[in-house]
């Protein structure tokens, strides 16, 4: 076994990890930032890899950057650290396509794909949306598992230490793109904000909390993945990764987008769309 594992197979978490790694085509990790997705992603490449798969990768963080170009950029720019509204549609209708041109692609079961959806604020959310579409079945079906990583209290405050000291003083480039702690925090209140709004915790509760809270953050993503098999995973242990959890010790093939798709996209968007409709589409994005 690797030396860097820390999520061992004989622990509950482990072994749903490893069965998955064993048996599904798709395997994503939801949930905001500062909860320890990166580090699971890490590890479910390495039992992955041990199960004897080719890993390929979808990380919000990297297919957004595709987007940003400098003349992208130029028309839609970031808003206090904020990706702008229609470059988060455009890489979430990218990604959805994405996985179709990908299973296509790679039809050989040895192949599995891992990525992350942060979901909140449209980030990645296409992949959960119901859409009669070819990759409708292979979304909401048995090959595909969303794991949803939820920390006590306690651990997540000491993640998001760790989190702000990786930032600081990066290790890997990833690390200095995290997202800062004000869109951190905005974020949250936008999840908890959110939950309220469904129905799924009292609008007193949420307008008084300030901080992380597990059962807000379970009810919200269990609710939003509704559509897909998923599974949460109470995290009380804080687990001793060495290094960056970006470092990957085994091989993988990131999926990012082509220059000629990302045009395309834009394009599509703007002449199908007007820019306030939008982004009312991506405030809405809780609507599942």
């Amino acid at each position: 076994m690797p030396e860097a594992m820390v999520i061992q197979p004989d622990t509950e978490i482990g072994a749903a990890m490893t069965a998955a790694a064993e048996t599904r085509r798709l395997i994503f990790y939801a949930g905001l930032p500062g909860v320890g997705k990166s580090l699971f992603l890490q590890q479910q490449t390495l039992m992955a890899a041990r199960a004897g798969r080719v890993v390929h990768l979808l990380q919000w963080d990297i297919a957004r950057a595709a987007f940003e170009t400098e003349a992208i950029l130029a028309k839609y720019p970031e808003v206090d650290g904020f990706t702008h509204p229609i470059i988060r549609k455009a890489a979430g209708l990218w990604a959805r396509r994405a996985v179709r041109q990908w299973n296509q692609a790679f039809s050989d079961p040895g192949h599995l794909l891992i990525g992350e959806v942060p979901i909140v604020g449209n980030r990645f959310v296409e992949l959960l949306q119901q859409h009669d579409d070819p990759v409708e079945p292979l979304l909401g079906g048995e090959g595909a598992m969303f794991f949803v990583p939820v920390p006590s209290g306690e651990v997540r405050a000491k993640i998001e230490a760790k989190r702000q000291a990786s930032i600081a003083n990066p290790k890997h480039a990833n690390e200095s793109r995290d997202a800062p702690l004000n869109v951190l925090e905005q974020i949250w209140q936008d999840a908890r904000t959110t939950a309220a709004i469904l129905g799924l915790v009292p609008e007193a509760q949420a307008a008084a909390g300030t901080g992380y809270d597990p059962l807000t953050y379970e009810r919200l993503f269990a609710h939003m993945l509704q559509h897909r098999n998923c599974r949460i995973l109470h995290v009380d242990t804080l687990y001793p990764a060495s290094g960056s959890v970006y470092e990957l010790a085994v091989p993988t093939h990131e999926l990012a987008a082509p220059p000629a798709e990302i045009s395309a996209i834009m394009t599509e968007l703007e002449n199908s769309h007007s820019l306030a409709a939008l982004s009312q589409a991506v405030a809405d994005w809780h609507r599942v």
